[in-house]
């Protein structure tokens, strides 16, 4: 529920992409995820995991630390598809969005209210022809 009215799956993708403060808590909660993760298939210390998935995430790829198990391969894979496939393109689309939206554009309230007005001003147009 938001403002009382029930969001549909689409709006809540929607709402994380267009909210910074949504982007950035995902981005941080899958990047903690990754790094428990992690540390339970490689039996390493959280911060050495952080590390790594930070590290990882970024691409950068030291080389320093590298997953030797299946479950942490496995745990590699989902981290770069992660970012590649859609944190890297979610922040990117959010920050084109910032950059192109027209300020000036009229709001969904106001193009209602447009609307209604013409219907008004054609019903008037329609009873002065008769």
């Amino acid at each position: 529920m938001h403002w009382g009215v029930e969001m549909k799956k689409p709006e809540r993708f929607v709402q994380l992409v267009n909210s910074p403060k949504l982007l950035t808590l995902f981005s941080l909660a899958f990047l903690f995820i990754e790094s428990g993760l992690y540390a339970i298939f490689e039996a390493k210390n959280f911060v050495d995991s952080l590390w790594w998935a930070l590290i990882t995430a970024t691409t950068v790829g030291y080389g320093d630390s590298y997953p030797n198990t299946t479950g942490g391969r496995f745990v590699a894979v989902t981290l770069v598809l992660g970012m590649i496939l859609f944190l890297i393109p979610m922040i990117t689309a959010s920050i084109a969005s910032k950059l192109i939206v027209n300020r000036d554009a009229f709001t969904h309230e106001e193009q209602e209210e447009m609307k209604q007005m013409l219907q008004e001003i054609n019903k008037k147009l329609g009873e002065q022809k008769e």
